[in-house]
């Protein structure tokens, strides 16, 4: 899938470089595109496409479990079930919170970190769309400004990569540039971070006056202004990927652990409980396997061209934003998924064999369809499972309903609209977006629906 001859010279005036890796959680879902870059830093790295290099990985700890225990547990996830066993000693863990100042390091352990660090990459968020406006805001502004300040006091930084999402714009006709989208409610980015850090901001209100259809979007697209706004002598580089979703080719053929957007669709889909969705029904949509948005990442780290020969005394800052996507030509249409996805799940042993219902604006055929078809079967589920005491199923039918509800809230906004991003940077012209939603949909069989996430 991805080219990568230009990457394996490696010559011996590349010098030793860290590469700061920024997870947060890595036991949770949001972490699935952070696993999957660690895992390519690796393996490049083992087969000598990369310089040598630490790749120093800041993890929270939990309420029970240390940073170290928690990489312990992560280290056993299929997703580095290809790498070599020497993979773990290219890791260096430091036990840290993004959320807080100085990144919750003791100032000689900050201190240290500073001198040390060559990249960044910032890969932690949070991707519930649902989030308070100020905990999103924590979470999605607050941590790249504390990454960002870290990255002003390391002397020998060449790069900071920093995640966000291409639908920080909420253009929904003709082409979304590369370029920050408008902020909303007539503010400066900082009057606005400060007014929600204080709340002082409505959030109904900032999403009405943007347009976004939630505080993840909108919070991207406050950080980015602020990046923009304070990058100073540092390189930034802002990643814009559409919706993520199962690899293509590394680290494996369909790899995926996180139930968020596609992941999360078809687990309930497959699984015969969803079937309805407000949307158009000749839309597409814009996919990118997790392994292209990692590649690209890595690629804009800069990584690769490291040399002793360039002087970081004459670093001059720079920002620049970049769409990470499939585009037009290789987006999944939405009769082209229910088509392979159904006939996919119709060939699996299950109690529920998936059916279709309804795509359609949300009038009354929708709530028609939405009732007799999910609603009120699964509403009869749950009662004869709490009648019978059976506490399992009884939590699973809650679990499920809540997924729904979340899709229900959150899909809408993709599926009403195509989206049309503007790239100099499409994915790789071989790339057949019919066969992609076959891995992705045998992906999510297996991992999510099956659970096969871990190597015992």
């Amino acid at each position: 899938m991805f080219d990568e001859r230009e990457l394996s010279n490696p010559c011996s005036s590349w010098m030793h470089c860290n590469t700061l890796i920024c997870l947060g959680d890595v036991l949770s879902l949001h972490a699935f595109l952070g696993k999957v870059v660690v895992q390519e830093l690796c393996r490049r790295q083992l087969q000598n496409l990369l310089p040598d290099h630490k790749i120093l990985l800041l993890i929270r700890p939990s309420k029970d479990k240390t940073a170290a225990e928690r990489f312990t547990r992560i280290t056993k996830a299929i997703c580095f079930s290809k790498l070599e066993d020497t993979w773990q000693d290219l890791v260096q863990v430091i036990e840290g919170d993004l959320c807080t100042p100085d990144l919750g390091l003791q100032r000689d352990v900050y201190a240290d970190l500073a001198r040390r660090v060559t990249h960044i990459i910032h890969c932690a968020a949070s991707i519930d769309f649902d989030l308070p406006l100020q905990e999103a805001t924590r979470s999605n502004v607050d941590t790249s400004m504390n990454i960002l300040e870290l990255a002003r006091k390391c002397p020998n930084l060449r790069q900071l990569v920093d995640t966000s999402t291409a639908y920080v714009s909420t253009c929904q006709e003709g082409t979304i540039a590369e370029e920050l989208a408008p902020i909303p409610m007539n503010m400066s980015p900082s009057q606005l971070h400060y007014s929600i850090q204080k709340g002082l901001i409505d959030e109904a209100e900032l999403l009405a006056s943007s347009g976004h259809a939630n505080t993840y979007t909108v919070t991207k697209c406050l950080s980015e202004h602020l990046l923009f706004e304070e990058y100073g002598n540092v390189p930034v580089t802002v990643v814009r990927p559409s919706i993520i979703s199962a690899a293509q080719e590394y680290p494996f053929p369909g790899y995926i652990d996180s139930y968020a957007a596609m992941g999360g669709f078809i687990s309930l889909f497959g699984s015969g409980f969803l079937h309805v969705i407000e949307g158009d029904p000749t839309a597409s949509f814009d996919v990118v396997p997790v392994d292209f948005v990692a590649s690209r990442i890595i690629e804009e780290s800069q990584l690769a061209v490291y040399s002793e020969d360039r002087q970081t005394s004459t670093r001059k800052g720079s920002f620049k934003l970049v769409h990470c996507v499939a585009g037009l030509k290789h987006s999944i249409s939405t009769p082209d998924f229910r088509r392979i996805g159904l006939d996919y799940f119709a060939n699996v042993k299950s109690t529920r064999k998936p059916f279709w219902a309804y795509t359609g604006p949300r009038d009354w055929r929708y709530y028609w369809y939405k009732w007799t078809s999910q609603t009120i079967p699964l509403q009869l589920a749950t009662w004869f499972f709490a009648a019978i005491q059976n506490k399992a199923m009884s939590k699973q039918m809650t679990i499920i309903k809540r997924g729904i509800e979340k899709v229900d809230a959150t899909f809408p906004y993709f599926c009403l609209h195509t989206f049309d991003f503007a790239t100099e940077r499409r994915i790789d012209g071989g790339f057949a977006s019919i066969e992609y939603i076959r891995v992705m949909i045998q992906g999510v069989h297996r991992h999510l629906l099956r659970r096969e996430l871990y190597v015992e």
